[in-house]
């Protein structure tokens, strides 16, 4: 059977390619287009973005193909774009059958399906799901009782809540991703690649949707793939992408579990002793002070690391401010000083760090902020993540925000998000945070980057609060600017 899978960005460089590499895949539609090939049926995989003629996309595969389901999935800040397209594949014929899945159909279902143009939402995961929702709509069969699945009756509008399946404990039942669906739509496709190791986090950051997915279902939330599951799907990947030299393991926190992160370590070393050029690899911890007390764990750690060419660590400060760190993220606790030692301890072995920071928190004051500067400043990590805080619907960071009227209506219309401010308070005011968001770069790097590339940051993230400027940005350098490393 036919089916369409839509994917939307926001942030890209070219309408025609708006991936810029192959580690931008997002393996949530991935895995369900990948699951429903393996399945016997035939998918098409579109990448919009909303400078896209989504007719001019669509229309002709519609027309040519007669798909009869449509996978399309959105975070709550794409909804409205996405609705647009399920609003348009309907307009070409009513009878294909739309289901929304992704964070915002999970964590604001009501909304979701309230929708017109969607006939279903996913919560929960969709791998198992959307086998049998293709089954049914192929066969003719009537559509209903499938788990993780709510589904509207077209008829009267009533709206069937099926219970959600526990959680997929193993991963290693899934098919490797197919990345030829996603080549049309890439600019690089040599800028290296990204693995999935694991769902799940055993952290509850108030910020993040880690914390609101986990009620969804039953059974274990944080799981992860084999390390010969894994092996196979990076020699999978190094006969499609030849030249690929780094890779990007997707997991939130590498060190949830020591015994799977060494035991994949000694895989990846072994993998790498047959290559003459040892592929270089990449992933995110999120740090705890226990850490760094077990000094034996931590020195083995680092120890595969070098043997497993591990060169960049992405770690999640957040926040220099420990009070915000402890009462307003819920971030694992660890001190200023451990942060800043294990930083110190990882670019002694070689290895890159680069720091995840947020700002313009609830309870935030630019002093708050300051601490994030001058601690980041300590660190000199190669590069930030810095982003404005965005309120997630269906986070506790989110419920805190709108309690205290911290979110405006219309403070997202026309800006990018996470790059300007949503929220509202009069300790931290929208023109602070911009001046403190953009001159960070400043702080922090001076007399230690060239003052070229400070200056390039300082622009992009000022020009980067606003869409449309921002879009033209990424089109005049996607090609003549470097990315700053993988």
């Amino acid at each position: 059977m036919e089916i369409g899978c839509v994917y939307s960005i926001e942030d890209y460089g070219t309408i025609g390619r708006p991936l810029p590499s192959p580690t931008h895949i997002p393996f949530g539609i991935a895995t369900i287009a990948t699951v429903l090939k393996a399945g016997g049926h035939d998918p098409a995989m579109f990448v919009l973005c909303p400078d896209s003629r989504i007719g001019q996309v669509l229309d002709d595969y519609i027309a040519r193909r007669r798909p009869k389901l449509f996978c399309l999935t959105a975070v709550s800040s794409q909804f409205a774009f996405i609705e647009e397209v399920a609003r348009h594949i309907k307009a070409c014929d009513e009878t294909i059958f739309v289901v929304l899945g992704g964070h915002h159909a999970s964590l604001a279902p009501e909304g979701a399906i309230a929708s017109p143009h969607i006939d279903a939402i996913c919560i929960n995961e969709g791998d198992r799901a959307v086998i049998e929702l293709a089954a049914a709509i192929e066969s003719g069969a009537a559509v209903g009782g499938i788990a993780n699945l709510w589904i509207k009756d077209r008829a009267t509008g009533t709206i069937e809540k099926n219970p959600t399946l526990p959680f997929l404990q193993d991963l290693d039942t899934l098919p490797y991703i197919d990345r030829s669906m996603w080549d049309r739509w890439i600019l690089d496709r040599e800028d290296g690649v990204s693995i999935l190791v694991g769902r799940g986090c055993p952290y509850k950051c108030t910020y993040c949707s880690n914390h609101a997915m986990n009620r969804l279902a039953e059974g274990k939330f944080v799981r992860y793939r084999s390390p010969e599951n894994m092996i196979g799907e990076i020699d999978h990947v190094r006969q499609q992408y030849p030249n690929t030299r780094h890779i990007y393991l997707e997991v939130e926190t590498i060190t949830a579990n020591l015994k799977k992160t060494f035991a994949l370590f000694e895989a990846l070393a072994d993998y790498n002793g047959r290559l003459a050029t040892p592929i270089a690899f990449s992933m995110n911890q999120a740090f705890h002070s226990n850490f760094m007390k077990n000094t034996e764990k931590m020195e083995e750690f680092f120890e595969l690391c070098g043997k497993a060419n591990v060169v960049r660590l992405n770690v999640g400060l957040e926040s220099g401010s420990e009070e915000i760190r402890k009462d307003v993220l819920r971030r694992p606790n660890y001190s200023n000083e451990e942060f800043a030692a294990f930083c110190a301890i990882a670019k002694s072995h070689g290895i890159d760090i680069v720091v995840y920071v947020l700002m313009n928190l609830p309870g935030e004051t630019p002093e708050h902020f300051r601490e994030t500067v001058d601690l980041v400043k300590k660190i000199q990590p190669r590069n930030v993540f810095l982003s404005i805080f965005h309120p997630y619907i269906g986070t506790d960071l989110h419920a805190l925000a709108a309690s205290r009227g911290l979110i405006p209506s219309g403070t997202t219309k026309g800006r990018f998000e996470r790059r300007s401010s949503v929220m509202r308070t009069p300790e931290f005011p929208s023109y602070r945070v911009k001046f403190e968001y953009i001159l960070f770069w400043w702080r922090v790097y001076r007399g230690v980057w060239p003052l070229s590339r400070i200056l390039y940051y300082m622009a992009k993230h000022n020009i980067f609060a606003y869409r449309r400027l921002g879009r033209l940005w990424n089109r005049f350098t996607a090609r003549l600017v470097p990315r700053p490393g993988f």
